[in-house]
């Protein structure tokens, strides 16, 4: 390669041609940063807002699992006492040893003597 006269002229060409390249680099870099900032700080916003909406959903949440819950404390409380309730009730052996006891002691179905009719029937006997 040739070597370039320097000259004044030439080396002052030369710096500011290099001073232009690398003011030009330095702008890109500088809009590169600035987009890579604003992207950062549009991701920080979104991550804020899901952040905010996740805690209201969390919220929610909670507050239905303890409305479950108390129904479910209430719904156990009421079988508890269906369940005592049930146990006083009578069996149907029970029912139809009821409904013999009745049927015998029924006046209108039973035939019961008077004391007279007994002791008319037992004098009867004893005279034959």
């Amino acid at each position: 390669m040739a070597k370039k006269p320097t000259t004044l002229h030439a080396i002052i060409n030369e710096l500011v041609d290099r001073t232009n390249s690398n003011t030009q680099r330095l702008r890109v870099l500088e809009q590169r940063s600035e987009v890579l900032s604003s992207r950062a700080n549009t991701i920080e916003q979104e991550i804020l807002n899901l952040n905010r909406h996740i805690q209201r959903v969390m919220l929610s949440i909670d507050t239905k699992t303890k409305k479950i819950e108390d129904r479910v404390r209430k719904s156990e409380g009421i079988l508890k006492e269906v369940v005592k309730q049930m146990k006083k009730l009578a069996t149907t052996s029970k029912i139809s040893e009821l409904e013999q006891l009745i049927e015998i002691y029924n006046p209108i179905k039973s035939q019961f003597m008077t004391r007279e009719e007994v002791e008319r029937i037992i004098e009867e006997k004893k005279n034959k």
